[in-house]
């Protein structure tokens, strides 16, 4: 496992960022850090007709746009578009992943027979997303009714799935092998013993906005927060004792307010030969973020893979909210060109004049017997208007 930390390049992300936007390259932070890593090894960059980053791979024209790309094969991104087929693929091979099943909307009660004798079940979206719209730790048909319905509004089929104990962890894999790790912490504020519920929120998203981490969010107030204080007894007036951690939303999402710690070097052996298993598992996944829920402190007992995300988010890796910054980017760039191969250099802020063309002989040959026929052709009809 590599441990590969960011470190200083030659060219600055902010003179990376106004290089993309010179040359009309949508800039975003997973672009601008792709594009850093490529200069500094002297890898050519450029724009296509979709204004994505773009590099020439062997003889592959590869496009970046955020997390998407096409770096992976067209059936592992299809493959891993949809969660129940993931799982069969996993299962398949003997890699442990909990089994689910995917129900149309209208299927309600076929849906709760299934879950009925696999209880505690989530339900969730059966396609990638970015954790909306999860349900966890179900027990009863009335909120397991709630949540399906939730479901229901915004997917035509509905994943239902074994509820599986653990911790969280978001794995990213490069070309077979794992690059970072990082532990997802659900929304949560730290008691004083003095401040109440939402002064603790408000302080917290306050230090989100001075620290300027551009993968963190700040953490809403809103039903999902008030519904999980009422679980643990309390409201957003309520006082937490010094050190109590309280837990503001059920899923890990950082979006929503999670917390991202860099947990690279607190793998097992075990656990990094399980998740570059699933490379084997799904072939042409060259990289990609695998969500797993790992045994830690007691929760949960053997690590599990959760889903496999192709379009992989590396920005979380190189900005967590605690822990060590791991340069993501750099990684994927030296698996993508490595170093035995030797790049032609090319310039960060100046774009070198193409080489000047040399004449194909094979043409000019073809050219000079061409000439001579006409030439032929111009001296009998010279000759014949002279007679």
């Amino acid at each position: 496992m590599s441990k590969r930390t960011v470190k200083e390049t030659v060219v600055d992300l902010a003179e990376t960022h106004k290089y993309l936007v010179k040359h009309d390259i949508k800039g975003g932070l997973t672009a601008t850090l792709l594009a850093n890593r490529a200069m500094a090894k002297g890898v050519p960059i450029s724009g296509d007709a979709k204004r994505r980053l773009t590099m020439k791979v062997g003889k592959r024209r590869v496009w970046f746009d955020g997390a998407r790309s096409n770096l992976n094969d067209t059936l592992a991104r299809r493959c891993t578009r949809y969660k129940d087929v993931t799982s069969r693929l996993l299962l398949n091979k003997g890699i442990r992943a909990p089994e689910n099943v995917a129900f149309g909307d209208h299927q309600l009660q076929e849906a709760w027979s299934w879950a009925a004798h696999q209880l505690p079940v989530v339900v969730k979206p059966p396609n990638e997303g970015m954790g909306a719209s999860v349900h966890v730790n179900i027990t009863e048909f009335s909120d397991f009714k709630k949540a399906f319905e939730d479901v229901a509004s915004q997917s035509e089929y509905i994943l239902v799935e074994r509820f599986v104990e653990g911790v969280e962890h978001r794995v990213l894999l490069v070309y077979g092998k794992v690059a970072a790790a990082a532990r997802r912490v659900p929304a949560n504020v730290i008691g004083d013993g003095v401040s109440t519920v939402a002064e603790l929120v408000e302080e917290k998203n306050r230090l989100r906005t001075e620290s300027q981490n551009p993968v963190h969010y700040q953490i809403p107030i809103d039903a999902v927060v008030l519904k999980e204080l009422q679980k643990q007894q309390l409201s957003l007036e309520s006082v937490p004792g010094e050190g109590q951690q309280v837990w503001l939303r059920p899923n890990s999402n950082v979006h929503s307010g999670g917390d991202g710690v860099d947990a690279t070097d607190e793998l097992t052996a075990e656990e990094i030969r399980m998740a570059e298993s699933v490379a084997k598992a799904i072939p042409g996944l060259r990289v990609a973020g695998i969500d797993m829920l790992l045994p830690r402190e007691g929760n949960g007992e053997q690590p599990y893979v959760l889903e496999v995300n192709s379009s992989a988010m590396i920005t979380g890796h190189h900005y967590p909210w605690v822990g060590q910054s791991r340069d993501a980017a750099g990684m994927l760039l030296d698996a993508m060109f490595p170093a035995s191969v030797p790049q032609k250099p090319t310039a960060a802020l100046k774009t070198a004049p193409p080489p000047e063309k040399t004449p194909d002989p094979g043409v000019t040959s073809q050219m000079r017997r061409k000439l001579r026929v006409i030439r032929r052709r111009l001296r009998w009809w010279k000759n014949r208007q002279l007679k």
